[in-house]
């Protein structure tokens, strides 16, 4: 199981355990579009697509290894020809459930912790590497999901 939890609260850096075993960090800083870690000694990048809510993991040569289409209540993530889809299954965003070929609930990926600054991901069917990828995408939606709630209430109150 992947657990992400902010390093310091008010940042939006996060390190990432499988098992209790610490694997990288990550930051969700403003200005940056997306979050770049390293895995195994392999660095990546996760892109987002500002307007269409569609995002790309791409590996050090810039080839594009796994995506999604647009991340809303139900989401696919498409790595090598398989498609694996994800449906919201808990309000405001705070569980995701993966499913199997069979349509059977096989995983989870889930926000945690004070002031939700904890997320985890339990895939089984998915490479360590494609669970990191899910859990950025949820936690850069969360992300989005706020500053766009931020920008609709400065705009409300006339600021």
């Amino acid at each position: 199981m992947l657990h992400a939890k902010r390093i310091h609260l008010p940042s939006q850096e996060y390190e990432l355990t499988e098992d209790g075993r610490a694997l990288t960090t990550f930051s969700l800083r403003r200005g940056r579009v997306g979050a770049r870690f390293t895995l195994h000694g392999s660095d990546y990048h996760v892109r987002t697509h500002r307007f269409s809510g569609v995002y790309e993991l791409l590996d050090a040569g810039g080839t594009v290894v796994a995506s999604t289409d647009r991340v809303r209540r139900s989401w696919n993530l498409t790595c090598s020809e398989r498609v694996v889809p994800f449906r919201r299954t808990a309000a405001a965003d705070r569980e995701y459930t993966m499913f199997g070929d069979n349509g059977e609930p096989v995983g989870t990926i889930r926000r945690t912790g004070h002031v939700r600054s904890e997320a985890t991901a339990d895939l089984p069917d998915l490479d360590l590497l494609l669970q990191l990828f899910a859990l950025v995408v949820v936690l850069l939606r969360r992300r989005r999901k706020r500053a766009a709630a931020a920008v609709r209430s400065t705009s409300l109150a006339g600021g």
